[in-house]
């Protein structure tokens, strides 16, 4: 009988040499960049260099933010993602060569197969090689100047609904409260709805939320689920493939789901087609008609790609355009005078046009445009890009290969607080933005919605509703901080996205005439 000393000998000696073991694989993952010569920070063993983004002591934003100036005077520099080596490209040419110079071999997004629904795996975003560009290229044509144009008057119905709510509210000369990511919400949701998917919509008179309250929840998750997110991401992402986690809250994509096949039969069962975004999936799906030889197989959709692409455009346009129209205001109420300039070229612009905000309207309202993109630059909606080498690859004027496979982030955030390209980054000058000051800067220290072939689709179609979202607010209310607002705002350290900690709280008023 094997005595009690000799099994906490053999026990003791198993731990040593499983924790010599760890030690010496992590020390040997650690030495990575230092072989190959990279600058790099000393990596804390298990997290890397995300110490204080693992353990939540900082927001996302904040902690790309701080790692650039940390990395401020190197062209590029290693980094760690617990025992996951990626490279952060801090100079603007090398970061036009891997979006757009070099794009075939950066192609595919940093993606995490864990494993999850069909209606995640088949978003664009997750999508890589070929069968992304299939993709991309069935959804361009939902994004063009003439469809844009086509959904102005749809958009219009929402802002009015928006500015009626808004006067219906305001009793008083104190003005009305409201946190603005939830109100901003309610009205991007039925922009969507309206224009990509043909469902009337008006989320702001539901007192409960409806929709929307659903909706803006679809990044919540469980302090659980976000450690064991964490714990895989950083230790054992070899066995994502085999975890049931995702990024998004499955209920709430579930919920999305059923919406998109609700409104798909009725078009089926009614014969309705209308000239959207929905619309432009449903005429590539697989239906019935499967032996229609004039449509090769890469060029139909299943059912799953369908939801999965109308899902993607619910969530991303519900958080990009109403991020944007959030901040923007939260600068306006702050700045009072810019406000004041920003209403008297949208009244004077309206004037011309009979008081319609007509495509050609917009584009004689310069400082519109300057305002979002000052907006877009201090509060961008995502603090990074990333991208993957698909090819082996050696970086510009330098003897550095990325190997296959190798991670790139592009910290966006970092490079629009430089005060090398944005003197005084941290001052709201929407003056940055005119034409004279973006020709002493390169394109490539603005990227709030990436760039190049893989940048975000829906941009035109944000900006052009965020627009007309904020001349409809300008030309009849003014927008002041209320009184339960902290400026400046404090980033809420548990989310991926942009989000304050308490919410942005504004007060609105109605104009005199």
């Amino acid at each position: 009988m094997i005595s009690k000393e000799t099994i906490f000998l053999y026990t003791t000696c198993a731990i040593v040499v499983l924790f010599t073991a760890v030690y010496l694989y992590y020390r040997n993952i650690y030495s990575y960049w230092k072989k190959l010569g990279v600058y790099h920070l000393e990596p804390t063993f298990f997290f890397g260099n995300a110490k204080e983004r693992v353990l939540f002591k900082k927001s996302f934003h904040e902690f790309h933010r701080d790692m650039y100036f940390k990395f401020k005077g190197h062209r590029y520099a290693g980094y760690y993602l617990g025992r996951r080596a990626s490279l952060v490209i801090l100079d603007p040419e090398i970061i036009k060569c891997i979006m757009i110079k070099d794009f075939n071999h950066f192609t595919d997004r940093q993606t995490m197969r864990f494993r999850t629904s069909e209606y995640i795996t088949q978003m664009l975003i997750n999508l890589k090689g070929s069968k992304w560009k299939r993709m991309r290229g069935q959804l361009t044509p939902a994004f063009t100047s003439g469809k844009l144009r086509t959904m102005e008057h749809l958009v219009d119905v929402c802002c009015n609904n928006m500015s009626d709510f808004l006067n219906e509210n305001i009793k008083s000369e104190q003005g009305y409260d409201l946190e603005m990511k939830d109100f901003f919400g309610k009205f991007t949701l039925d922009v969507i709805a309206t224009c990509a998917f043909g469902v009337e919509s008006n989320s702001l008179k539901d007192v409960n939320g409806g929709f929307a309250s659903r909706v803006s929840k679809f990044a919540s998750l469980s302090i659980m689920k976000r450690l064991t997110l964490y714990i895989v991401l950083l230790f054992m992402p070899g066995i994502a493939r085999f975890v049931p986690l995702s990024f998004f809250n499955m209920e709430v994509i579930q919920f999305l789901a059923n919406v998109i096949k609700e409104a798909k039969k009725y078009r089926q069962s009614t014969g309705q087609k209308r000239n959207d975004f929905l619309q432009l999936l449903l005429d590539s799906e697989t239906d019935s008609d499967k032996n229609d030889k004039t449509k090769s197989k890469e060029d139909v959709l299943t059912e799953a790609q369908v939801v999965a692409q109308s899902v993607l455009f619910l969530i991303a346009g519900f958080e990009t355009s109403s991020t944007l129209l959030t901040f923007t205001c939260y600068e306006l109420a702050i700045n009072q005078t810019i406000q004041d300039n920003l209403r008297e070229e949208i009244c004077s612009v309206l004037k011309r046009f009979n008081g319609k905000c007509t495509y050609e309207a917009m584009q004689e309202m310069p400082l519109l445009d300057m305002v979002l993109m000052e907006t877009l630059r201090m509060h961008p909606p995502v603090a990074q890009l990333e991208r993957v080498s698909t090819q082996d690859y050696t970086l510009p004027d330098s003897n550095l290969l990325l190997k296959k496979g190798m991670p790139v982030q592009i910290p966006v955030i970092g490079l629009h607080y430089d005060p090398e390209y944005y003197p005084d980054p941290y001052k709201f000058e929407p003056n940055r933005f005119s034409p004279e000051e973006k020709a002493k800067r390169s394109h490539y220290v603005f990227l709030p919605f990436g760039t190049g072939p893989r940048n975000c689709i829906g941009l035109r179609f944000a900006l052009m509703s965020t627009k007309r979202g904020m001349v409809h607010l300008l030309k009849d209310f003014s927008i002041n901080l209320s009184k339960e607002m902290t400026v400046p705002y404090e980033y809420s350290k548990h989310s991926m996205l942009l989000k304050a900690k308490d919410g942005i709280r504004l007060s609105f008023n109605k104009l005199s005439a």
